[in-house]
Parts: structure tokens; sequence; C-alpha cells
């Protein structure tokens, strides 16, 4: 019997579901997401991939038990934030900083903002604090920046305060949020003891947290709101997913399910900071992007993500996956570690519509989704799409949406469109409706370009399209640019979910630390400047190999990364450095560690940014704790004939493009085999996904189904 991996990654529009074999085969269902009750959404996916598998719901309710891991990323802990129906929560905070979560910081008033709208005040906004100000009592004391506590924790304050949040304004959470703990916890856990202390004397239980446990690390407001978002909506979340479990126990699963973290690890769903999956969406993607950069010999990759909501780029350079530990997220940062992935709202569900002051076309932000859909889907929305306008130049097929699962009106697209967007424009209906696919290829282009990329050379990167509409936009925002090369694979649209089958079982921790090398110090100075880091690793290593013997793996399954962030002296960005040692008590190790950094730093930038001083400055170091799992395998094929078969062509159609009409070949992408090649102009489509071949491009699809897209003239 064969064993599966199942994952899924339920995007703002469509839930995607892949089960993989122990052989790398696999099948994809979707299904629009269904963010009242996300069980839904996978579950309809997960049958539709059965279906494909030639398994009927009756014999699937067996399948379950062929199932070695099931895997969930997606929206629950996003939505409950979105929605505002968290756990109500109090927070005991620093006497004087009672307002550190509704005051927030300037900059989280323009997360994501465009230049024009960063510049005009009237377009930053404060968002709706989680916890309101009336929510927050302020106790007494004060750790100073080397731990050392200078003002005694008053302790009757952080009692009163206490009882008044669980007794007198029914709080279902706290958090515990002191300055400088992440130096020395001491204060934080002693009110949290108090805390307990009042919950066992009014007899009410409710959720606690402390910040020193959640992010021990420097950016006071962003430790603030990470472990406000753990007490506000892990629970909530968790609900979501024990709602999976529990269907997924109905076809025989017999494991727990996991869930994807933000900096690309999978783990229990019973996890206690589970607001580390809280920015999972698109971190499959990355993962799997990686792990095809080991297939092709590839370490810099542009990974693109287009989806029906937004367009989610991350780049992985010299091997190394991008982290970023303080992301935005819901208009508030957090000390969350995530991996690099920058997003705006441009996605094959976004609306079109025509400003009426300026009469002219404005893309988004906002989008349709999967739920009403473009028009053509007659589910209730009646403003027009950019997938509307990709089924009016006839490159989306009216009989293969969703694999012909869907039926759709081309007839309300044209109506709806020409009513709202082109007439308004005066403008013949196709001619506007290629407008607006260039301009939302030219958003794309130009966030890749001009915000993700800066500072590097392209040609030295490939570009990667994934996502339902990646390949339908790929070639778009690849314009003219001098790609190393560019390339997409056939199980596009559940790319995402097939990433989140590629990680390993991982827990990841950071502490902030301070320290300074300078040639003019003798080497015990030095190691003494040095020893904080090794203390670190080791207290972070111990806190996470428990983590993991609790959760059932043995000691010798878990294997330890040890990691800097490391930079220059004086620069302002520092560098993940992986230790090539475990402790720094020799300089024979500490030069071992500077050798790994001056190696990845020459790889990353150029040599004009390095300076000569031989000074070097730690910020913060992280241990990572993973234990294998079961991956998909990318399989090997031998390589056909460069003509398709046959069977491979469906017919011509006309396409719309530069202004006329011309005849496409269209071919069926489940049909074409590892060896062929297709010319442009050329339609690949696929149940999940549709690949656009302009007449100026090639494709060859390699060994390992990768299709690898090129310049006729290059």
């Amino acid at each position: 019997m064969s064993r599966y991996v199942v994952a899924c990654d339920a995007g703002g529009t469509m839930t995607d579901v892949i089960v993989v074999d122990e052989e790398g085969r696999s099948v994809i269902g979707k299904a629009p997401t269904s963010p009242h009750d996300e069980s839904i959404g996978y579950m309809e996916s997960f049958w539709e991939a059965l279906e494909y598998m030639g398994i009927d719901k009756a014999q699937g309710r067996e399948f379950g038990n062929d199932i070695e891991t099931a895997i969930y990323t997606g929206t629950s802990m996003l939505n409950t934030v979105i929605n505002m129906n968290g756990y109500k929560t109090g927070i005991l905070v620093t006497r004087g900083f009672e307002d550190i979560v509704s005051q927030g910081r300037g900059s989280q008033t323009f997360i994501g903002a465009q230049w024009s709208e960063i510049t005009h005040m009237q377009y930053r906004k404060h968002r709706i604090p989680l916890v309101p100000s009336q929510l927050a009592r302020g106790v007494t004391e004060r750790i100073d920046m080397f731990g050392t506590p200078v003002i005694p924790m008053y302790e009757e304050e952080a009692r009163k305060g206490a009882r008044e949040l669980i007794v007198d304004e029914e709080v279902e959470a706290i958090a515990i949020i002191f300055l400088q703990s992440f130096v020395n916890p001491m204060h934080e856990n002693r009110a949290a003891e108090i805390c307990r202390e009042v919950m066992q004397e009014v007899g009410r239980e409710v959720v606690l947290e402390v910040s020193n446990k959640v992010a021990p690390t420097t950016r006071e407001i962003s430790r603030a709101n990470a472990t406000v978002v753990q007490a506000y909506a892990s629970d909530p979340a968790r609900k979501q997913l024990y709602r999976i479990e529990e269907e997924l126990v109905k076809t025989g699963y017999q494991h727990s399910l996991k869930t994807v973290l933000g900096y690309g690890g999978i783990t229990n769903i019973r996890y206690p900071r589970l607001f580390e999956a809280a920015m999972s969406g698109p971190v499959g993607g990355l993962m799997g992007a990686r792990y095809l950069g080991t297939v092709m010999g590839e370490e810099n990759i542009v990974c693109s993500d287009v989806g029906g909501t937004s367009f989610d780029a991350g780049a992985i350079t010299a091997g190394v996956l991008p982290i970023d530990r303080e992301p935005g997220f819901q208009d508030m940062y957090v000390n969350v570690p995530m991996l690099g992935i920058t997003s705006i709202g441009a996605g094959t569900g976004t609306y079109i519509r025509v400003d009426p002051q300026t009469n002219r076309i404005k893309l988004g932000p906002d989008s349709a989704g999967g739920t009403p859909g473009p028009t053509f889907m007659e589910a209730g929305n009646t403003t027009p799409t950019i997938n509307d306008v990709n089924l009016l130049l006839g490159i989306l097929s009216e009989t293969n949406y969703l694999g012909g699962k869907v039926k759709i009106n081309k007839d309300v697209s044209y109506r709806l469109f020409k009513e709202k967007v082109a007439d308004p424009l005066g403008m013949d209906v196709y001619d506007a409706a290629e407008t607006c696919l260039e301009l939302l290829n030219v958003l794309m282009r130009e966030h890749l370009v001009n915000s993700l990329m800066v500072g590097h050379d392209l040609r030295e990167y490939v570009l990667l399209g994934y996502g339902g509409g990646g390949p339908l936009h790929l070639l778009g925002y690849a314009g003219d640019y001098p790609w190393k090369a560019v390339c997409t694979v056939p199980h596009a649209g559940g790319f995402s979910a097939w990433g989140g089958a590629c990680m390993d079982y991982s827990h990841r921790r950071h502490k902030s630390v301070g320290a300074v090398v300078t040639p003019d110090l003798d080497d015990p100075t030095k190691l003494a400047y040095l020893a904080p880091v090794t203390g670190a690793w080791q207290e972070l290593e111990a806190e996470l190999r428990k983590e993991l013997q609790e959760e059932g793996f043995d000691e010798e399954q878990i294997s330890i990364t040890r990691v800097v962030y490391m930079k220059y002296y004086g620069q302002l960005d520092d560098v993940e450095v992986e230790s090539p040692v475990a402790t720094l008590d020799s300089i024979e190790n500490m030069d071992a560690l500077i050798a790994a950094f001056e190696e990845l730093y020459t790889k990353m930038f150029t040599l004009a940014a390095r300076p000569d001083v031989g000074a070097y400055h730690i910020t913060e170091v992280c241990v990572v704790a993973k234990v294998d799992t079961v991956k998909p395998v990318l399989r090997t094929f031998e390589l056909s004939a460069t003509k398709p078969a046959e069977k491979a062509f469906k017919c011509k159609r006309p396409v719309y493009m530069r202004g006329q009409w011309r005849d496409a070949d269209i071919w069926e992408m489940e049909s074409l085999l590892p060896g062929n090649e297709i010319e442009g102009l050329a339609v690949i489509e696929a149940s999940n996904t549709t690949l656009l071949v302009p007449p100026e491009w090639h494709v060859r699809i390699d060994e390992h189904d990768i299709y690898w897209l090129t310049r006729k003239d290059s």
C-alpha cells in the first residue's frame, strides 16, 4: 500500500489540496476558500483530488488510513484578526506604557502603502487595536537594558490589575508585557504567578501569555503586538484547525493535523506558540522553490505567486531563505520570524473600476476572491475582474474553468465590462481589456524589479511563477528583463500546498543579544564578549529539545542548527548565518563563524559593501530544532520526442493580443510529456492553471517536468 502526504494551501480565494504518494506522483483539488468554516473548503478540495485518483467518497472513507501526514496552511488566524472576533484580551504593562498597543508605531500606519500614499497623511491610519486602552493596566517596575532591576515590581499593583481584568472586565486572555523582559524576565514571570493566584482565588481561568516566552527579542512595540496576537487569536484559530482534523478523522486519518509556521516548518496544531503560524499562507511556495532549486542546481530564485487576491514574491539568495524578524501583519509590526515575502493586492480576482474623478483605470487593491468570484460565475459580483478580462481576450477557456467543473457565462463578462469600463473610457471592449491586463502585469513587474530585487543582479536569478494565476501572467510580468531563466511547473495551482509537504517538522526560537568584536581586543576579551551567544544557544536548544520530546520525538531524531544574525559593525542590516560551530569558546571557533559570515556576505552583496575594519556585531541568535519528515519526491522522467503527441493538441482558438485577434494553439497540459517543446502563440490548459505563451516565447519541458520558457531570439 502506498503512503500519502496531504497538504493544503488555503488562500484568500481558493483552497488547494495536493495528495502526493511515495513516488512523487500527485493530484490537486481546488475549491473556494470558506473563511467561516475552513474545513468545508479543505474537504471539498480533498474530495476533488481523490476524484482525480479515481476514488469516490465511499472508498475515500478509508483513504485516511494511508495518509502519513496531513498539513494545513492558510488563513484561520489571519481571519480571526481581520474579523476582530478573537478573545477579549487585557494587558499588564510597565506603568506609563498602557497605550503601547493602541499607539503603536508611526510606520505601522502605512505598512504596504505605495509612496504616493505614504507621502500624504490623509492616507495613513491607525488600525483598531486588539486591546483597547481601557483593558490595559500599568504596573510600576523597571528592568534596565543590562537586565538589572532598577525599580522593583509593585506586586499589589499587579494583583489589583489582574483582578480588575479577570473579575471586573471579564477578559478571556491576559498578555504581560514589561520593558526589557527579554534581558531579564523576573518581573514578568512573577506577574504571571500573581495572575495564576488570582485565577485560583476567583475560580476563573483565562489564557495567560508573557512576552519573554512569546518573543524574547528587542523592539518593544513589535514584541507587545506579537504577545497580544498570541493571546487574542491562537485559541480561536485553533478551533478551526480542530474542525479540519475532525473531518479527516472521519476518513480514517490516524494522526494529528499539522500546520505550517511562518518561517518554513511544520508543527502539530496543538503547538502552544500557534501565533507563529499567523502568516503561513505564502510560505509553502518559497519552501517548495528551495527544494526545487536543489534539484535544478539553482541557488538564486525569485518566487512569484499569483493568486486570486494577491501577488506574493520572495527571493532566495545563495540558497538562503529570507527571514523577516519583524514583518508587518494586519497593520502591526510583530516580532514573529517569517520568510521574507512581500505582497501587493494584485491577482486574477482583482476588481477593475474607472475612477470617476480622473476617468482612469483603477485596479483593486480589493478582490472578488473565490466568493462571489468573477462576474462570469454569476454568483453576485457585478464588478469586472482580471479573470473576466482573461476570458474576454480568449486566454481562458469558456469550458475548462477549474477543470470544467464551474459553468461560466462569457456574455455577462462582456456586458458588465463594456458598461462599467470600456464605455466610460470611450474604448473598444477588447482594447480596454488588454490595457487592464497589461496594467496588472506592470504592477507585478514593478513590484518585483523596483521593490523586491533592488540591489540585486537579475541575470543571476531564475524567475519561478506559480499559483493558480502564475503561469497565466508569468511572461507578462517577466517582461524584457534579463532573468537568468524563467520557469513554472504543471502543478503551479497547488505549488504552495506541495511546498508545504516539502518541509521538515521544526521549531525555531530567537533571542536578542549584543556582542561586538573589534580587532583591538585581546583574545580572552573577545571570547568574553561572545559568551552571551553561546549561553543563548544553549538556553534555546534545551527549551526546544524538551518541547519536541514532549511532542513524542526521540532525542536521536532531533537535529539542531545554530544561527547568528551578524553584520559588520556600523552597518544597518544584519545577515542570517548558520554557525559551523556549536560554541564560541575558542578563537578557532570564532574565526570559523566569522569566515562563514564573510563567505555568505560576499555571495549576497558586492565586495564594495564590505568594510576593511574587521569589526563584527552579533545582534540576535536563533536555534532551529528539526525532525526529518516524509517528503514528496521530484521524479525524473525519460525524455520524449520534441513534438508533443497528437492527443495533447486540443484545438486552435482566437486570442486577442496587441490589438488584433490571432490563432493560438491550445494544448492539454496533462497530456504533455518531458522532452516536449511548444512554440508560442499557445495556451496550455490544466484543471488548476493556464499557461499563456506569447508568440516570441518557446517552452521546453525538462526531465523533472519543469517548464522552461525562453525567448526565441535568445
